[in-house]
């Protein structure tokens, strides 16, 4: 506390040496940037320092006791209220992280909480007959100005150099850029602000030749060096402007320096802003990086549990295929109907689990392969896949295929002969009920796209999961004892994802399904 005060005394009195309209109104008022961040980081429990130096400020400067005590209560209250909004609205003492806190701490603590001190001290001087009610206004608005720069350049710098952050590694690099731009920022600051440049000095329109060096700062920079920068620039701008109108040049120079309030009340709130929007996107980038590095460790993993699956347990599943099938042959006549039943059970389940074992595969490799794309013969592919199902042991007096010519498109023909696979063998599966099992394959050509469908006579699926049919482990229906993994859409979905198609499925519940896809009509790079 005994810091705190000597620390605002000090600054007061430094900031009174610019007061011009009144000896206790400067318009650089460093002070209520140093309270502000004191009561954010230490807590409202300062508030005697605050109060006690300000009322020695003022006690030895003009006015009289009654005065300093009435101005000293609102030093103290602005403070302490901007430290309790900003807590509560602005994300407190760490109001500079985002863009939109940084405009509420602005608000809140430059502009609303800077009129509590100018209110209470000129009416405290003007109560007590040391200031006359006629310039109430004047002075009243070089207090408010005075203060808000205070706020929005120290208190600032004072916050993020308090908070515990992680010092950017510079490069040597980047290090003589950083004396680069402050140099700049110095002598355009000097030449914009000094009788260097009259016509600048006088008109300020090229002040605004500083805003490039501020943009600077904040995309090359950290908030730190941000903070740091402004303050450079206050600093060189005062001095600038002392140095060309002189101090006895009295309203003149009051009216330059709250000019130059209002600019560096921009100019920091604009600069901080877009170093913390900057600060915020590098955050997201190194978050996006950190998962992108953890996605391709799980995906280096789960090539390894791929590549497990279709090495490792392949052999021992067919192994119980073909040993279940040799004992039928060998063993099959010494069995009664009970151990014969038990074994083609073990058969049939080792052959459903080389059945999931393959979609396993396949929706692996659907995921990782490339899409080598070349023309396609729907029909042929169509055809054969036909052939092959027909072949593996169905009853063919039992199926109905009904295939039309297909138009062709783009794509690999190997992973589109694993799309017409599955969709046949889904639609004879949850056909099977049927005394004919009637499965229909059509296509309509585009002009930019094709469409190709799939429709079966079973006994479709609920209207409701739309979408959601094709995303793994999910099934048309729970019911019915039909056996599958809730892969095979998943694995056409993705194939035809990777040939920038389309997908999706109709039925109305009850009497069969449409299952439809839409391919390139030409060649996509």
């Amino acid at each position: 506390m005994l810091l705190l005060a000597a620390v605002y005394f000090i600054a007061g009195k430094l900031g009174l040496t610019l007061a011009i309209v009144h000896p206790s109104a400067s318009t650089v008022w460093a002070p209520t940037g140093i309270a502000i961040a004191a009561f954010l980081l230490g807590g409202w429990q300062l508030w005697p320092a605050v109060f006690a130096a300000a009322f020695l400020v003022n006690l030895t400067t003009a006015g009289s006791a009654a005065t300093s005590l009435g101005i000293a209560a609102g030093n103290t209250l602005e403070p302490l209220l901007a430290a309790y909004l900003v807590r509560r609205f602005a994300n407190g003492r760490n109001a500079f992280d985002r863009p939109q806190d940084t405009f509420r701490f602005a608000f809140l603590a430059g502009i609303l909480c800077t009129a509590v001190s100018a209110t209470f001290g000129v009416t405290s001087l003007a109560l007590g007959g040391y200031a006359l009610w006629h310039s109430y206004g004047q002075i009243w608005l070089t207090w408010w100005l005075g203060d808000m720069g205070g706020a929005l350049v120290v208190a600032p710098l004072i916050l993020l150099w308090a908070a515990r952050r992680e010092a950017p590694a510079w490069t040597p690099g980047q290090a003589l850029e950083a004396v680069a731009l402050v140099v700049s920022l110095i002598v355009v600051g000097l030449v914009v602000f000094s009788p260097a440049f009259p016509g600048g000095a006088r008109g300020y329109p090229l002040a605004f030749l500083c805003m490039p060096l501020l943009v600077w700062a904040a995309f090359r920079f950290d908030l730190r060096f941000a903070s740091v920068v402004v303050l450079v620039l206050a600093i060189t701008a005062v001095i600038g402007i002392t140095r060309s109108t002189g101090m006895d040049a009295g309203w003149d120079l009051n009216q330059r320096l709250l000019v130059l309030q209002l600019f560096l009340g921009v100019a920091a709130v604009k600069t901080l802003a877009l170093a913390a929007m900057v600060e915020e996107r590098r955050r997201v980038e190194s978050a996006v990086l950190a998962s992108s590095e953890e996605l391709q460790e799980a995906m280096t993993e789960l090539e390894a549990f791929h590549r497990s699956i279709s090495h490792d347990l392949r052999s021992p599943v067919g192994a119980v295929i073909n040993y279940s099938a040799v004992i039928e042959e060998d063993f099959g006549g010494r069995l009664d109907d009970e151990g014969l039943r038990l074994l083609r059970r073990i058969r049939a389940s080792a052959g459903s689990a080389a059945n999931l074992l393959d979609q396993l595969v396949q929706f692996g490799w659907a995921r990782s392969n490339r899409v080598e794309r070349h023309p396609v013969d729907m029909t042929s592919i169509a055809r054969d896949v036909q052939s092959e199902i027909l072949a593996s042991g169905v009853d063919a007096g039992n199926v109905k295929f009904e295939l039309q010519v297909l138009p062709p498109a783009w794509g690999s023909a190997e992973l589109l002969r694993c799309v017409f696979r599955n969709l046949f063998s889904n639609a004879l599966k949850f056909s099977g009920g049927r005394r004919v099992r009637h499965i229909q394959v059509s296509g309509r050509a585009g002009a930019v796209e094709n469409t190709y469908s799939v429709s079966d006579n079973g006994v479709g699926f609920d209207p409701g999961l739309g979408l959601t049919m094709f995303k793994p482990f999910i099934r048309g229906r729970e019911t019915g004892g039909t056996e599958g993994s809730g892969l095979g859409l998943a694995i056409v979905a993705r194939i035809v994802e990777k040939h920038r198609g389309r997908v999706w499925a109709e039925s109305d519940g009850s009497s069969g399904a449409q299952v439809c896809f839409t391919l390139p009509s030409a060649r996509i790079d």
